[in-house]
């Protein structure tokens, strides 16, 4: 009876921080979702505030270059910017398989991904645009179940449609900086980080 008494009791410490732990991993569990409502709040404002301040006139593809003129000054624009509560975006992203519209920021920052994904390098006149988001689930969360020519659209601040369609999924390494901007072969990348931030899951688009 003894010896029974003495185990539970020794059981103890084990048993509180158990449960510390579960309660622990529920709070965290609690944040991440409330921060993931406030990120699709914010981004579904923005939303909004953009699409109200796109062009009148209906939303035109974007050209095709032909001649080297164009090509120059195709090769020569920049992303025009409209500016919400006091952040700058350069555009409005779609991907209709995942019943997603979000904007994206301009310059990239961490904190700024809280509010929505962020222009990480390049445009889409030299093809090479990298976005990058959260892996809430009402921003990036859903790439992996993206499919083999999903389309995506983004929308310039002018009024100008750039179509995309999904070519593969690839999972990269934090550090692998110079594989994620590479524009071999990619017109588009979008990428999140998986849950930790050790890898980035990376959605590679060709032009539609």
């Amino acid at each position: 009876m003894k010896l029974l008494k003495h185990a539970l009791l020794s059981g103890i410490p084990l048993f509180i921080l158990g449960a510390a732990l579960v309660l622990g991993g529920v709070g965290l569990t609690g944040q991440n979702l409330h921060e993931d409502r406030v990120a699709g709040v914010r981004a579904r404002r923005a939303v909004e505030s953009l699409v109200l301040s796109l062009p009148e006139e209906t939303l035109r593809p974007a050209p095709v270059p032909i001649t080297e003129e164009e090509v120059l000054v195709t090769e020569n624009r920049v992303l025009p910017v409209a500016t919400v509560d006091g952040r700058d975006y350069v555009g409005l992203l779609q991907i209709p398989a995942l019943s997603l519209e979000l904007p994206v920021q301009t310059p990239y920052e961490y904190d700024s991904l809280a509010y929505s994904p962020c222009l990480y390098v390049g445009n889409p006149y030299h093809k090479n645009m990298v976005i990058c988001g959260h892996n809430y689930r009402s921003h990036f969360g859903e790439l992996k179940k993206l499919q083999e020519g999903d389309e995506l659209l983004f929308i310039a601040m002018d009024g100008e449609v750039f179509r995309y369609r999904f070519l593969t999924l690839e999972v990269l390494d934090a550090n692998a900086v110079r594989e994620m901007i590479d524009p071999t072969g990619w017109d588009l990348t979008i990428f999140t980080c998986t849950v930790g931030g050790e890898y980035r899951v990376t959605a590679r688009f060709a032009s539609n």
